[in-house]
């Protein structure tokens, strides 16, 4: 299959219909909503490999003239921004908040510290039937008072340098990029200048209840 038929487009489809297709393939096929499809993955894999020579004018023109032979020639250098330069931002549109879409705010304190908790606990068969009362002991997260829930003193936060503010990383392989929570600030996109001193920069204290 040629890289057009690949994205379902024509040889004279223009930059916004390329990028159009892009985004509906690549949404269709990603391994996020196709867990252990190979098939899926192979077709993604050819997705993102048509996106980043038709996305680029120079690589696009080679293609057309000498097909995927002329590529491999070392003539389809990459000499423009294009495709690579592009997938982050796309992927941020079509997948945030799934499989790791580029957050930009700080995540909310009941997405960091979940009110909803599943204790399991082994009752007899009488106590099943006629009904009992047990005490349960259990360790809660609340966001640390001191620093608001950041981690840092006086609630004093800088953006991550590694991101950008942006909470995600993009990895390259190959053909492929994926994006992943940043390994430095852990996807909040924001780094404490200085360590709170209650919490010891976890952004949380602990409490026992019953």
């Amino acid at each position: 299959m040629s890289y057009y038929e690949i994205l379902e487009i024509t040889k004279n489809a223009n930059g916004d219909e390329i990028k159009k297709a892009y985004r509906k393939m690549a949404k269709l096929y990603h391994p996020d909503r196709n867990p252990n499809d190979d098939t899926a993955e192979h077709k993604f894999k050819l997705c993102n490999e048509a996106y980043q020579v038709l996305s680029d004018d120079q690589q696009r023109a080679i293609y057309d003239r000498y097909g995927k032979e002329g590529l491999q020639g070392g003539a389809g250098r990459r000499s423009s921004g294009g495709g690579f330069d592009d997938l982050g931002s796309i992927f941020e549109e079509m997948f945030n908040g799934f499989a790791g879409g580029g957050r930009k705010q700080s995540r909310a304190a009941a997405d960091k510290f979940p009110l909803d908790m599943g204790v399991e606990m082994r009752v007899s068969f009488k106590e099943a039937v006629f009904g009992c009362e047990k005490e349960v002991k259990f360790t809660t997260k609340s966001s640390c008072k001191t620093c608001k829930g950041t981690g840092a003193k006086e609630g004093k936060v800088t953006s991550c340098s590694q991101c950008g503010g942006k909470g995600q990383v993009y990895v390259r392989q190959g053909f492929m990029t994926f994006s992943q929570t940043c390994p430095a600030c852990h996807g909040e996109g924001t780094m404490a200048s200085e360590k709170c001193g209650d919490c010891k920069g976890k952004s949380y204290t602990e409490s026992k209840e019953s």
